[in-house]
């Protein structure tokens, strides 16, 4: 009997009886599948944690827990070396390192030990700025300094008011004064402060190691109205020591036009 004959009589003998049909069961999506049928919405959920996980690993860290952790990863160090303090630092932080540096002439109150390691410091790491430098590489018998750990955290405590509040309205802005041509020249003016504060005049190195200050605090924070602003302070500061160096010699007749 063939099957067409078969499925005559079956209909005949019980007409209600239903032909049954082979239900195919889903079949599990592969990974491509899946990302087929993904929804809009979930590609987006997704694009944005990965931004988010972006901006997170690009963060930098704060130079105020910088400074904190130098203590902090460091409880039984007595005195800390250059070499240490530069370590902690990072070997390719200029900005931060010469904020470090700059500490000791900003803050208000005296810091035993820590002010004769200002000029020096400074003037390399601005000088190899300057040259386009990677890393910072200051000269052995600097590294081998050592600052007592009462001074440096005394210096810290002084700054972090100061510099947690300027992080706050920090933000990236001015894109040009942070290019690489940017950075040189403001490694070679800051180098020409560096200059100045060595010069021999009392209550005329502040005004320098500020404008320092506030110049590396713009490339940490890629701030670029901090760096003008940090510009304007410096050349202010060596307009007013020229001036006052001016009116000594010239109070004691010495060169500048004076009559023989």
């Amino acid at each position: 009997m063939s099957a067409s004959a078969a499925l005559t009589r079956d209909i005949l003998v019980n007409p209600g009886a239903k032909t049954r049909k082979k239900v195919a069961r889903p079949k599990p999506l592969t990974e491509s599948a899946e990302r087929k049928v993904t929804s809009p919405a979930a590609k987006t959920a997704r694009s944005d944690t990965r931004t988010t996980a972006q901006k997170v690993s690009r963060r930098k860290t704060r130079t105020s827990q910088i400074l904190r952790d130098i203590l902090a990863k460091n409880p039984d160090v007595t005195e800390f070396t250059v070499e240490q303090i530069v370590n902690s630092i990072g070997e390719t932080s200029f900005g931060t390192s010469l904020m470090f540096f700059a500490i000791p002439e900003v803050v208000p109150i005296p810091v035993p030990g820590l002010a004769a390691i200002v000029v020096i410091p400074t003037a390399v790491i601005s000088a190899q700025m300057a040259l386009g430098h990677p890393q910072i590489k200051l000269p052995k018998f600097i590294l081998k300094k050592t600052v007592p750990r009462r001074a440096l955290a005394a210096a810290i405590r002084a700054i972090l008011p100061f510099l947690e509040k300027a992080e706050k309205v920090a933000k990236p802005r001015w894109k040009w004064a942070t290019t690489p041509l940017a950075k040189r020249l403001l490694g070679l003016f800051i180098f020409i402060l560096a200059l100045s504060i060595a010069f021999p005049m009392p209550g005329f190195n502040m005004p320098q190691a500020i404008s320092t200050f506030i110049i590396a605090l713009g490339l940490t924070e890629d701030d670029g109205m901090l760096i003008a602003a940090g510009v304007v302070a410096g050349l202010a500061s060596m307009a007013l020591l020229g001036g006052a160096v001016f009116g000594l010699f010239s109070l004691f007749g010495l060169g500048f036009g004076a009559r023989p």
